[in-house]
């Protein structure tokens, strides 16, 4: 099948994707659709009806394959496309819908420690206005009862995190080698040779050098509540400029408004911790089997 990715970031969600996405972007080899997380292989010919704060990032999902093909019709001849989905690593099927559609698409996962992963995911809710709830321990406490009423997947926060496990379906459907898998530790610590680890995995040049200057995505908590809803929740005058900008420029104005708005000094409660440890070490200990790493860093 035409115009179709030879690379698939899937996940993990809160662990650099965003910015992944933006420096691949930045290679004159590699082309990769305006649009960040499709979501296309994780809800392919599906009627999406989830309820709640945010839902809409769910339901606009990309479901038909001819309208996913037609974000990659304007690639250039010999360009290596590629998409960027961290939904992709949570949503169980995926990983066989890949399979049956691309199967010899290479597959790039960054892993974050699950437990900061919850709690960065439940800031970056926050920062959005999708979370409603203040404490996060109070959030991790009701996330059955969230999800009960179909919330989307994000409001099971420790859930979520279970990278383990779900990697461990992806390993099950793919071979060891069409995988790379990183840590969020090692991506932060040595981005440059990351980045080149990356390029060549996908076949571009690890010699090519984006700009990493910027840091994308940063969850935390608004300074002004008020202004944060007005800048993320439709209204009139959003309402208006959305029939003048195209929507990557819309996001990213939003996205840098939301920046300034938001402080990001925020420590994860002790309890919330200890719910946290209690519930994802098996799945760290997952991860170290799978990586052959200790990662008991993680745990402390």
């Amino acid at each position: 099948m035409k115009n179709l990715p030879d690379f698939l970031i899937i996940g993990a969600a809160r662990a650099g994707t965003t910015a992944l996405y933006r420096y691949l972007r930045q290679s004159p080899q590699i082309f990769m659709p305006d649009v960040k997380e499709t979501n296309f292989f994780a809800y392919k010919d599906r009627a999406l009806t989830i309820e709640g704060p945010g839902a809409d990032f769910i339901n606009n999902s990309v479901t038909r394959l001819e309208a996913y093909q037609a974000l990659f019709a304007a690639a250039p001849d010999g360009a290596i496309r590629g998409e960027a989905s961290p939904l992709y690593l949570f949503e169980p099927g995926t990983a066989e819908t890949i399979r049956a559609i691309v199967p010899d698409v290479k597959l790039v996962c960054i892993l974050r420690n699950p437990i900061d992963q919850a709690f960065s995911h439940f800031l970056y809710a926050t920062k959005l206005r999708v979370e409603t709830l203040p404490d996060f321990t109070e959030a991790l406490m009701r996330e059955d009862e969230r999800l009960a009423k179909n919330w989307q997947p994000l409001f099971g926060y420790s859930r979520f995190a279970r990278f383990g496990t779900q990697l461990e379906r992806f390993l099950a459907v793919f071979p060891r080698e069409q995988m790379l898998l990183l840590t969020y530790d090692r991506y932060e610590a040595e981005p440059e040779a990351v980045m080149a680890e990356i390029l060549a995995f996908v076949g571009a040049d690890p010699a090519f050098v984006p700009d990493m200057s910027k840091r994308a995505n940063a969850g935390g908590v608004p300074k002004n509540k008020a202004f944060q809803d007005f800048i993320m929740k439709p209204n009139p005058i959003t309402g208006l400029v959305a029939l003048m900008l195209p929507l990557a420029l819309r996001r990213a104005i939003r996205d840098r408004l939301a920046a300034l708005n938001t402080r990001t000094d925020k420590t994860m409660p002790p309890r919330a911790r200890a719910i946290l440890t209690e519930r994802l070490t098996p799945e760290i200990r997952k991860i170290e089997q799978i990586l052959g790493q200790d990662l008991g860093h993680w745990l402390r």
